[in-house]
């Protein structure tokens, strides 16, 4: 998810590595009216992992990431953490939370419907994941998490890139374009009277 949002306001942005964010989980809070549900958020819990995407990107860009994400609307503000990558250690990387956060809950505790994710940010988040061969069991706990359904916005917003980046179509256009039918009242009225004479 966020290599796709990152790579669409910042081109420059440079994969490195997948990272392990130990001690924090993912939730869902705050209902965007885009995604048609929550969005995502880390919280801190004992004992969890998140996994992501390393980016790097210049720091004159960094204003712009900030409103992407934000920060100047009071959604999300910029903190650092320590991650853990596969092949190169450990980084420290800056993250956004949610300035609302969830409550702390346990692994059994029932999570309720309004802080279930729409099915599109959720198959966003897992198709990113599967893009950056994030590992198997994480991807798997992502198919789990429970969504409210909702699956609009993500056809429109494809069909947007789609339209703002593509060439044009260059199909000749039908010859003749067909008129609407159009209900004529007073015949139908005419018709039935017909009917009923009859």
């Amino acid at each position: 998810m966020f290599s796709f949002r990152i790579h669409m306001n910042n081109p420059s942005a440079e994969f490195v590595s997948i990272a392990r964010l130990d001690n924090y989980r993912l939730d869902f809070i705050k209902y965007s009216k885009f995604w048609g549900g929550p969005t995502a958020t880390i919280v801190p819990t004992a004992n969890a992992q998140v996994w992501g995407v390393i980016w790097r990107l210049d720091v004159d860009k960094l204003s712009i990431l900030d409103e992407q994400e934000g920060v100047e609307r009071k959604i999300y503000y910029p903190t650092h953490v320590q991650v853990l990558t596969p092949y190169m250690g450990s980084f420290t990387c800056r993250v956004y939370i949610h300035k609302v956060n969830p409550l702390p809950r346990g692994d059994n505790d029932v999570i309720p419907v309004e802080r279930w994710p729409s099915w599109t940010y959720k198959e966003v988040i897992i198709i990113g994941a599967m893009e950056h061969e994030l590992p198997e069991y994480y991807i798997q706990s992502l198919e789990k998490i429970k969504d409210n359904g909702e699956r609009g916005c993500l056809k429109m917003y494809s069909l947007l890139i789609r339209y703002a980046n593509d060439a044009p179509c260059v199909c000749p256009p039908p010859r003749r374009i067909p008129k609407p039918p159009v209900l004529d009242l007073r015949a139908l009225r005419e018709r039935n009277r017909e009917g009923v004479e009859d």
